[in-house]
């Protein structure tokens, strides 16, 4: 009786083994079930401190200021820029290199990132709050009130950007720590007009695909009757959802441009329209397809792209 409960012990722990190797059974093991390890939850990131305060023209309006107080205002906001510039352009590309290692499954090398991030994020903390307080020489204390608030809807909107990188944290430790690229994530961004129809994006690992957008500002109206102004909004509405997915228009792989009854000089209106799109050496291929209508009286163009984040080298 004891021989045969002694092989039957031996048999068990041969299949949990078994189990647990076939499954990806240890730290980065994703098996649902008695034989799964508990995952590493994924690091904290920083949040609105990366893209820094409001510009000049979003605190007058948000603010209230005065014509000295926006002169004062936007003398601090372009020397704080200024300064901060390298270690914002450093996070940027740390952000992409981390969400690359996700979605090939290295959470070794995203934590590497990660943490270069919160060191970067821990320097534009210290730097932002000199800049916070050199405000209190200007500004009533209804106005920074005002700027408080605002800081707070901005770390609210940066705080629900982090949880969708949360979820490639956590694909990443998935089954085997195996490739991302099938975890879906929506994409909605606030400062760009909702869509009519699905998401205004869909991120799929490394790649996200940008749904058409018209030039449109975020409550539908139209930007200007002819079509470089309409055009110019409409990649500015697709720059805003690309950050949101934590990209950039250097990250734009594919566009397709959508125009009414289009003629030989629509090439260079959209060119001018859109810079940071068409310029440098790692211009995205591009369709300009003639349409009869959009579906929005007097739109002109519609705008959607293909990005893919992240680049060669560790």
């Amino acid at each position: 009786m004891k021989k045969i409960l002694a092989v039957s012990a031996v048999c068990v722990a041969l299949l949990a083994q078994n189990a647990a190797a076939q499954y990806g059974g240890g730290r980065s093991g994703g098996m649902r079930g008695e034989f799964a390890q508990p995952m590493e939850p994924a690091p904290p990131l920083p949040g609105a401190v990366l893209d820094g305060p409001p510009d000049s023209a979003t605190a007058r309006s948000a603010l209230a200021l005065t014509d000295s107080q926006a002169v004062k205002y936007a003398l601090s906001y372009r020397t704080f820029m200024a300064a901060t510039k390298q270690s914002r352009d450093s996070a940027q590309v740390a952000t992409d290199k981390m969400n690359d290692r996700l979605a090939t499954g290295d959470r070794a090398a995203a934590t590497f990132y990660a943490q270069r991030l919160q060191d970067i994020g821990k320097s534009l903390r210290d730097r932002q709050d000199k800049f916070d307080d050199g405000l209190k020489s200007f500004l009533t204390k209804d106005q920074q009130k005002a700027f408080r608030k605002w800081e707070d809807d901005a770390e609210r909107v940066a705080q629900e950007r982090n949880k969708e990188a949360g979820l490639r944290w956590q694909e990443a430790g998935g089954f085997g720590g195996g490739r991302a690229t099938d975890l879906r994530i929506p994409v909605e961004a606030t400062d760009a007009p909702a869509a009519a129809l699905g998401s205004q994006a869909v991120r799929i690992g490394r790649t996200i695909y940008v749904s058409a957008q018209l030039g449109v500002d975020t409550s539908g109206a139209l930007r200007g009757a002819d079509l470089a102004a309409q055009a110019k909004q409409a990649f500015d509405n697709v720059t805003a959802i690309l950050k949101r997915a934590t990209a950039s228009p250097g990250d734009v792989v594919r566009v397709t441009i959508y125009v009414i009854n289009p003629d030989s000089s629509v090439a260079a209106v959209l060119r001018s329209a859109a810079p940071d799109y068409f310029s440098g050496r790692n211009q995205p291929a591009t369709a300009i397809l003639g349409v009869q209508s959009l579906n929005k009286p007097g739109a002109l163009v519609a705008v959607e792209v293909t990005a893919v984040t992240g680049s060669s080298g560790y």
